[in-house]
């Protein structure tokens, strides 16, 4: 992971926290699972109402929208206001430009009111616009919500994405918005898990529950991995900073967050794992991977900490 200042890993901790949300779901290319959950820290600002707040449902829900008034909610949301156009992604080959769509919340009655995002694929030679997924929102509240283009494969072939632009779902645990890759010439959609893009831009590491996968942009998945220790909870990870390991940290309960911690090296040529740290004595709740010889660490004090891998000790940074 490339460096950055202590700025940036108070950001990070901000992946704890949590919120709670009305999710509807619609007819989508393909059936898109959550992400991981997370926890929120007393003190956290809340959103304001009429703010958009859920990510699709899975099919298996206790009440289900009926199709047809789904279809007049998303009706009546689009032609009540003019859509918004979030900042579009370019395709490297120059034939497709990736955009969201979004119809801010509108009150369909006294007691609801929704907002609508969609996101196309637009094949530039020809100006044929793909619809290639949806959300419908209840608004007012909390929770992790919103479609937002990231990025490209360098072949083209595949767009990433994510549908929780803003906000945290509900629950507890460790949590990052989650990786969405759209096949161009499918249009099918695979839920990759949360986690963060190689410095060299070439590959993901990513969360889903007690698995850690690895996936290459242009051809996929790498491999996957068990997390080391059972029973504990999965943390933040770090890429080296030439691309070719991981490390990423479990620990004892976030709720609260305290516990043993353990530091783990996940090296992708082999897929091999190495334990380099087992504490009681700190809760590590964040990481980076700044210098090819030491990690930065901070516990759940705020306290910052250094890992020299050479040493295979930690020194405070006070």
């Amino acid at each position: 992971m490339m460096t950055r200042s202590w700025l940036g890993i108070y950001l990070s901790l901000l992946g704890l926290v949590a919120g709670c949300g009305l999710p509807l779901a619609l007819p989508t290319p393909a059936t898109i699972t959550p992400g991981l959950t997370s926890s929120l820290p007393s003190g956290t600002p809340t959103l304001p109402n009429h703010t958009p707040t859920p990510s699709p449902l899975p099919l298996a829900t206790p009440t289900p929208v009926p199709v047809a008034a789904t279809a007049d909610v998303v009706g009546t949301v689009t032609t009540a206001n003019l859509p918004q156009v979030l900042q579009p992604v370019l395709s490297p080959d120059g034939q497709w430009r990736a955009e969201v769509i979004v119809y801010p919340c509108v009150s369909v009655n006294e007691a609801e009111a929704y907002a609508y995002e969609q996101l196309n694929l637009i094949h530039l030679p020809s100006g044929r616009v793909r619809p290639a997924d949806r959300q419908l929102q209840v608004c007012g509240g909390l929770g992790a919500f919103g479609l937002k283009a990231l990025f490209w494969s360098s072949d083209s072939r595949y767009l990433y994405y994510t549908n929780a632009r803003e906000g945290v779902p509900d629950g507890c645990g460790y949590w990052t918005p989650p990786f969405l890759r759209l096949d161009v010439q499918s249009l099918e959609i695979e839920f990759l898990g949360g986690g963060g893009l190689s410095p060299d831009g070439t590959k993901l590491a990513t969360w889903q529950g007690q698995q850690l996968l690895l996936w290459d942009l242009n051809e996929g998945e790498i491999g996957r991995v068990e997390a080391a220790f059972s029973g504990f909870e999965v943390g933040p990870l770090a890429w080296s900073p030439d691309s070719q390991a991981v490390v990423y940290l479990q620990i004892e309960t976030f709720c609260p967050l305290s516990g043993a911690s353990h530091l783990v090296l996940l090296e992708l040529a082999d897929l091999k794992q190495t334990s380099l740290l087992d504490t009681q004595e700190h809760t590590f709740a964040t990481l980076v991977w700044d210098t090819p010889s030491e990690l930065r660490l901070m516990d759940e004090q705020g306290r910052g900490w250094r890992y020299n891998f050479e040493t295979k000790e930690i020194s405070s940074e006070r």
